[in-house]
């Protein structure tokens, strides 16, 4: 059965209709509705965060990281998802108790471990403003354990901390660092400060600690010729005016 609903044009003798609505027997469920409700809300970020959460009480961990005397625990997915060095080791990595086993043999300071898994895990922005190691030995090994395992991300939070705090007294040992593990831009960085300040250029140059870095010492003075030569390329061009 077919309803249909006709509208005739009075104007016209011949009674033509035009069709309007039709409803056939195919509809057996009624007069479709539409309803608008609110988008769905994306929760971006659950699973990471359930995962942090399992890292902070320990749980449903299968990879241990060894380092001198301490184990830490961590999920394998994580580590693989984050680093493919960490992925190729530890599918070659020994099982000790069903967890996978990786040894730091090069790293003497397990806090720098702690502070790789921290970076891994996406743990909250607050733990990386307290970033402090207590000595400049396990900053060094956490740019190790970044650059094994290709941690871009890692490498910038130590080099932020090597920038803060810079004095004549720590200076050199910095920029030793930043050699020994390519940190170009800080370098560049540090170097242009001490162009600017001739105190503190002629401070460390004649620094006993500069002897250890002969390079680094070869630049140094060649700052400090090139400071020092200035204010008299500066007299000549004004006697000349």
């Amino acid at each position: 059965m077919s309803i249909v609903v006709r509208m005739v044009d009075q104007d016209n003798n011949n009674s033509s209709s035009k069709t309007f609505f039709q409803a056939s027997e195919s509809v057996k469920n009624g007069i479709p509705l539409t309803i608008k409700l609110p988008p769905i809300k994306a929760e971006a970020g659950l699973l990471g965060e359930c995962m942090r959460e399992l890292y902070r009480r320990r749980e449903f961990t299968d990879a241990q990281i060894l380092c001198e005397e301490k184990s830490f625990s961590a999920h394998c997915a994580v580590l693989a998802a984050e680093s493919e060095v960490f992925k190729d080791e530890l599918m070659s990595a020994a099982t000790g108790g069903g967890a996978r086993e990786i040894r730091l043999s090069d790293i003497s300071n397990p806090e720098a471990v702690g502070f790789m898994l921290d970076y891994m895990y996406g743990m909250d922005a607050g733990v990386w403003q307290d970033y402090n190691p207590r000595t400049q030995e396990i900053n060094k090994d956490v740019l190790r354990l970044a650059r094994r395992f290709r941690l871009p991300g890692l490498t910038d939070r130590a080099v932020h901390w090597l920038s803060k705090d810079l004095t004549t007294g720590n200076v050199v040992e910095r920029l030793s660092i930043c050699e020994d593990f390519g940190l170009d831009l800080l370098r560049e960085k540090i170097l242009e400060q001490l162009t600017f300040n001739r105190r503190a250029l002629a401070e460390i140059s004649h620094s006993p600690k500069i002897m250890q870095y002969p390079k680094l010492m070869q630049d140094l003075l060649q700052m400090a010729a090139a400071a020092a030569g200035e204010p008299e390329t500066k007299g000549k061009r004004q006697r000349k005016a």
